[in-house]
């Protein structure tokens, strides 16, 4: 028995060990061999369109609107009630008047006789602080006089008492006297005043209009009698959103377009000069106020109240990458080409226009953008670029 288990351990251990390589030779060929990534037979491979990225300095354009004003108008006014007594023949409807210009005045026999009223008062309360300036200055020698002989015991106290009391009531009376005169002449400075304001004169170079006026009109500090306005100096105030205004110092004092339509077509055209900014403090997303500046004929083609178009430039970007609208997926995302493959870029928008976007991001310049919409698009998705030839 022994000699037939020898014997078959003999002929069976070779082909054991045979079979043990051929098992460790397979598990390590299974082990080593490389991933193969599986592929659907079907896969789809979209056709495209890319746009080269280039990176460089970006300088949208912006495109806001505004109502033409003028930069100083004024409502003209009597400052005094009464009866208008004299009308300029310039006092009319487009007539271009200069600084100074007379234009009306009111009757000035009742104001004048009012101002002379005061004066005849003054004069008179001069007179009486006169005569009671001398009165006090005798009762205070008097004073002083009878106190000496009343330490001398050649007065008596009575007598003394009796001139402090005279001299008492004169210097209350001169100083009423004084604040009469006082409250007079404030009253001679509003009568002079009252004939100055009786008078409509220009306060600058400028074209009337909205004229209401006649000779023997009766008027009073409330009712306007004509728009003045320079029509020299025109400007466009119009509203930019927080990050325009931000960027304003850079902006101030550029040249901008500004085109005037209606009906569809364009009326007038003009270019104008960004001249300040002010902020809007009543405005919760903030964002503030630009004023553009035209040229001092402007008003031949573009009249105050034109409702106009403005082009101008609101900031500048370096290191950013124009694309096609068509470009953006989502908010924050484009997709390259590389090796046939689409591949996710993320990017963060700085400015918007219509079919267009300025971005920066994980992008190089070279970077071949889709610029295709494609539904479903995701990383890895297999495209091929349109020839365009």
């Amino acid at each position: 028995m022994k000699r037939q288990v020898t014997m078959l351990l003999k002929k069976g251990l070779p082909a054991l060990f045979v079979l043990g390589g051929f098992f460790m030779i397979y598990t390590w060929l299974q082990s080593t061999k490389p991933d193969v990534v599986a592929r659907s037979p079907s896969e789809q491979t979209w056709t495209i369109t890319v746009i080269e990225a280039k990176m460089g300095i970006a300088r949208p354009a912006e495109r806001a609107f505004g109502t033409v004003v003028a930069a100083r108008d004024a409502e003209l006014r009597f400052g005094v009630a009464g009866e208008v007594g004299f009308v300029s023949d310039n006092l009319q409807n487009g007539v271009d008047v200069q600084a100074g210009d007379v234009l009306a005045k009111l009757d000035l026999e009742r104001l004048t006789l009012a101002l002379n009223d005061v004066r005849v008062q003054m004069d008179a309360e001069k007179r009486q602080g006169d005569a009671l300036t001398r009165q006090v200055e005798l009762r205070t020698r008097a004073v002083e006089r009878l106190t000496k002989m009343l330490s001398r015991n050649v007065a008596t106290e009575a007598k003394a008492d009796e001139a402090e009391l005279a001299l008492s009531v004169a210097g209350n009376q001169l100083v009423q006297s004084r604040a009469k005169l006082k409250q007079l002449k404030v009253a001679e400075k509003n009568r002079l005043k009252d004939l100055e304001d009786a008078t409509l004169i220009a306060p600058f170079d400028g074209t009337l209009s909205a004229v209401s006026l006649a000779l023997g009109n009766r008027v009073s500090n409330a009712n306007k009698i004509a728009t003045l306005t320079d029509l020299s100096r025109l400007e466009v105030p119009f509203v930019v959103a927080a990050d325009i205004y931000a960027n304003a110092p850079s902006i101030i004092g550029q040249t901008i377009s500004l085109s005037w339509q209606s009906g569809g077509k364009v009326v007038a055209t003009a270019q104008a000069v960004l001249t300040r900014s002010e902020i809007i403090v009543d405005k919760t997303d903030g964002g503030g106020r630009l004023y553009a500046e035209l040229p001092a004929d402007a008003a031949r083609t573009l009249p105050p109240g034109a409702f106009v178009q403005i082009d101008f430039i609101g900031r500048e970007f370096v290191d950013a990458f124009e694309l096609p609208e068509e470009a953006l997926v989502g908010q924050d995302k484009v997709y390259v080409v590389e090796e046939g493959r689409a591949r996710e870029r993320l990017i963060t928008v700085l400015q918007r226009a219509p079919g267009r976007i300025w971005v920066s991001g994980a992008l190089m310049t070279g970077d071949k953008v889709i610029a295709t919409r494609l539904p479903g698009i995701g990383d890895g998705l297999k495209v091929r670029i349109a020839d365009t030839k």
